[in-house]
């Protein structure tokens, strides 16, 4: 056996190593834990707030069945996707090894928590439509607010408002579901490069 030969085949070996700047794969990891646990206390801070108006709605007088039925409803939503958002980050906030195959196995379970997340946001849409559109059906028959200039401003200022925000955070969660399937794609090409 020839140690020039052996000496060759590592420093091939070695060459063929992938390149991940380790210090850079750590800071990145450590960066989305501090950005998963603003998420997750604006997505707290945003639920409390609406805990307080439904719990306004329900408690408010004058307020028919069909609203109270409808922030019960809304509720039980509300409690599912934090319920859902919270279990799909399960097993993403921390890694088991620092070694770079654990980082990247982190890195790789946080982008598809983040796809489950977006489509549950997406998701969500529809089903808030078909919890509200029949409970606000008798306000939307255009018999009642041709002849209500105040219900007519309610119905467009709804309208326009929900109308943005619902196609702007769309247009959020399909970009960031891109962006997460991109970062899996490039983590598994060095997991399988690792794996060699």
């Amino acid at each position: 056996m020839n140690p020039q030969d052996d000496w060759g085949r590592w420093g091939d070996d070695w060459q063929q190593q992938p390149t991940v700047d380790v210090e850079r794969l750590r800071r990145r990891v450590q960066r989305k834990r501090r950005q998963m646990r603003v998420m997750v206390g604006i997505e707290m801070a945003l639920a409390l707030f609406a805990v307080g108006q439904l719990v306004r709605l329900l408690l408010m007088p004058g307020v028919t069945e069909r609203w109270k039925i409808w922030a019960g409803l809304a509720f039980l939503l509300m409690a599912a996707t934090v319920y859902l958002a919270l279990r799909a980050r399960r097993g993403t906030w921390r890694s088991a090894t620092e070694d770079i195959p654990g980082l990247l196995r982190l890195t790789a379970e946080r982008a598809r928590a983040g796809i489950r997340l977006a489509w549950m946001n997406i998701l969500s849409v529809p089903v808030l439509l078909a919890i509200s559109l029949p409970i606000a059906a008798p306000w939307l028959a255009p018999s009642r607010w041709r002849h209500d200039p105040v219900l007519q401003r309610v119905l467009l200022f709804q309208l326009v408002i929900n109308g943005v925000v619902i196609g702007a955070l769309l247009v959020f969660f399909v970009a960031y579901i891109r962006r997460q399937r991109r970062r899996l794609r490039e983590v598994e090409a060095l997991l399988r490069e690792y794996a060699d």
